[in-house]
């Protein structure tokens, strides 16, 4: 084979090379924008599960009831409300893995944890539970820390200034 032939079948070569690392490239840019969508999608069911324990009529009165007299709950009701919000609580470990593995921004994390604190842990016995049940970490997980620090901040209300709110804004 002449030099100039095997100088082309080099350059042929290295293009072919390129090419199918190129090709690589964009299969795994791909695979993980298919990846983060499946876990965008799976944190959204996930809420939705939490969410949909809200609607049913009795728990809708256990979780009113202890925003409005939670010295009244009684054992069973606490035991409820204990798994309602460790289920919460799970969705924010969850984000706090995404985060690790790269899917979700620390600042996205913080915002998030900090949002839905207000919302979910702005009464006494909400924020009293998280802090019974976090509180006494010896070697809490950084979004255990965030969420702490945010219920410090919560203004009192949560879910039933959000529902006052929103009767002000209709009115």
């Amino acid at each position: 084979m002449s030099t100039s032939t095997r100088s082309w079948v080099e350059i042929g070569s290295v293009l072919a090379l390129v090419g199918g690392l190129a090709l690589v490239a964009a299969q795994i840019s791909q695979s993980t924008d298919i990846t983060r969508i499946q876990l965008d999608t799976s944190v959204r069911q996930n809420w939705r599960a939490v969410d949909s324990t809200r609607q049913s009529e009795e728990f809708a009165k256990v979780l009113a009831k202890s925003i409005e007299q939670p010295q009244e709950l009684t054992l069973a009701e606490f035991i409820e409300l204990d798994a309602y919000y460790l289920g919460v609580t799970d969705q924010f470990a969850t984000f706090a893995s995404h985060s690790r593995a790269g899917y979700r921004e620390e600042v996205a994390l913080e915002a998030t944890i900090a949002i839905n604190a207000e919302i979910y842990f702005g009464n006494p016995f909400a924020k009293a539970w998280a802090i019974r049940h976090f509180g006494k970490m010896s070697n809490p997980q950084p979004w255990v820390k965030a969420f702490l620090t945010s219920i410090q901040h919560v203004e009192p209300g949560g879910l039933e200034a959000k529902y006052r709110g929103i009767l002000q804004d209709i009115e």
